[in-house]
């Protein structure tokens, strides 16, 4: 099963700190600690941190200056159940696998972090695939020849087929019968958001869903103080900038 996310770009710093355990005292109550020394990243070793790295691939893209825009993406996709009572080498080969899919599919210099969750009690491992959504720009006026584009990158068609893509890739490369597009995939609607899987997990459901609500009040806080400080630097450069023009008219 995998389930999809968008992000604008005050969300960002928040959920690649999430996705690393470098957010203290986290709001998700399944995070073991003591186990966190067991997740694990997919992606070769860079000097640069996630965020520069993100930074630095979305400036090389035309994105509109929009504050709505969803400038990153994120598939999270689980290890089947029965992978419980599989070899740890088996099941990294099984996210090994979906990250190479990803990297085919979304652009292998797209993916901003690719890390397996051991550390989640009552879960399953888990892998987030984080990206910038990138497709050709072919606006004549446009200096880059690529943009970032949520909609056109995960279309309705996108997410319908992603799953038995997914399926098909894992059946060529991936360790022996992974099932990941199963009856139930197809029945529930395929994909579904995080906060959808974790609401029907059968067991502490209100623990689970208070703990959702509350990371999401504190991510759109985070994002109110962003625009916030946003507004306030814009009003003050208009400030001076009257204020110059003030000055100039005096001078002369």
């Amino acid at each position: 099963m995998a389930s999809v996310e968008k992000f604008t770009a005050a969300a960002v710093v928040n959920q690649l700190r999430h996705n690393t355990r470098a957010i203290e005292n986290s709001s998700n109550e399944d995070i073991d600690p003591q186990r966190s020394e067991l997740n694990y990243s997919l992606l070769p070793a860079r000097e640069v941190s996630d965020y520069d790295y993100f930074c630095e691939r979305k400036s090389e893209l035309y994105c509109y200056d929009r504050a709505d825009v969803k400038v990153l993406a994120g598939w999270v996709v689980s290890a089947p159940a029965d992978f419980a009572t599989r070899s740890p080498e088996e099941t990294r080969r099984f996210f090994e696998t979906v990250n190479d899919f990803m990297s085919e599919r979304y652009g292998e210099k797209n993916i901003v972090q690719s890390i397996v969750h051991m550390d989640e009690a009552g879960q399953v491992p888990h892998c987030h695939v984080v990206f910038i959504p990138v497709v050709p720009d072919r606006k004549p006026n446009h200096p880059q020849e690529e943009k970032v584009c949520a909609a056109e990158v995960l279309s309705r068609t996108e997410l319908r087929n992603f799953h038995p893509a997914l399926q098909a890739y894992m059946d060529k490369h991936g360790p022996k019968d992974a099932r990941v597009y199963t009856g139930v995939t197809a029945a529930s609607g395929g994909n579904r958001t995080i906060k959808e899987l974790k609401r029907d997990r059968p067991i502490d459901r209100n623990k689970d869903e208070i703990a959702v609500l509350q990371r999401e009040v504190k991510e759109l806080r985070e994002e109110i103080t962003t625009l916030k400080r946003i507004v306030s630097r814009d009003h003050e450069r208009g400030r001076w900038n009257e204020t110059e023009k003030e000055r100039s008219v005096g001078r002369w």
